[in-house]
């Protein structure tokens, strides 16, 4: 039987296909009201995904309003978001303080290096001047991040010959905080997962699987589809990010939508 889900992102047009083809019914949410995943929807919700209070809001009231919503799914890395929307909802989702710091890049760091998940090298910097050191001694295939999540396009990378200053200070603008994160983004690969009981099902070698299931760990994460970006240095896989979220094609859309309403996946959701 077919589920009221809530989309978060319009930019996802074949996630929103598939969720109607599936018989689902079908809010999303976007600011952009030409988002692409709209044309699926049965109701389009304008509220910047980025923005967890709003969204929150606008949600209680399409589900208060209009229809009860069965669960919500996130296409865009915003954790805070999805976890605030289901806990106002009283729907299944990741718990509150959980979401707060898969939301913090940097707070996400810091936990990985204590449970000795490896990662590419990283660094909190506050001055234009710490950066310009960060490129002498690391080179510019360096990316720039606000310690919050707030969309790909707050994220910089210095290829080429940009100002580098003027990027950062773009950066800390951005951040609600004015905190700024530089990372070492080379060669890196974007893997789908879904993390069931703590056990990491993805189309990856071993010891990818193994650093998901201890990264993931390290934030309290045991539950649901989650995007990460790895890369390898000297032979050893290092995870430069992991967000709570579904692929861009829909990767383990099924067992996502089964652990969102509360439902058990099992082992065909997963296409075992």
């Amino acid at each position: 039987m077919g589920k009221t889900l809530l989309l978060l992102s319009g930019a996802a047009p074949a996630i929103a296909q598939a969720l109607r083809e599936r018989g689902h019914a079908l809010a999303v949410m976007d600011a952009d009201p030409q988002a692409p995943a709209f044309a699926f929807a049965d109701s389009c919700l304008i509220a910047d995904v980025w923005q967890a209070n709003d969204c929150a809001a606008a949600a209680e009231r399409y589900n208060r309003k209009i229809r009860k919503l069965d669960g919500v799914l996130a296409a865009a890395g915003a954790p805070l978001t999805a976890a605030s929307i289901a806990k106002r909802l009283r729907l299944a989702g990741l718990p509150l303080h959980v979401a707060e710091l898969a939301n913090d890049r940097l707070l996400t760091k810091r936990a990985f290096v204590s449970a000795g998940v490896a990662a590419p090298w990283h660094a909190e910097i506050v001055t234009p001047q710490e950066l310009q050191r960060a490129v002498i001694a690391r080179g510019r295939e360096l990316v720039l991040k606000p310690a919050e999540r707030l969309g790909p396009s707050t994220v910089r990378p210095l290829g080429g010959m940009e100002d580098s200053a003027a990027t950062f200070e773009q950066v800390r603008a951005a951040s609600p905080s004015g905190r700024v994160l530089v990372e070492l983004m080379k060669d890196t690969v974007e893997f789908a997962a879904f993390l069931l009981a703590g056990r990491c099902h993805m189309a990856a070698a071993e010891d990818i699987r193994a650093l998901v299931e201890r990264a993931a760990s390290a934030l309290g994460i045991s539950d649901g589809p989650v995007v990460v970006e790895v890369s390898r240095a000297d032979g050893i896989a290092q995870l430069a990010e992991l967000s709570p979220r579904l692929g861009p094609a829909g990767e383990f859309l099924d067992a996502a939508v089964a652990l969102a309403t509360g439902e058990s996946v099992s082992a065909k959701d997963l296409g075992l």
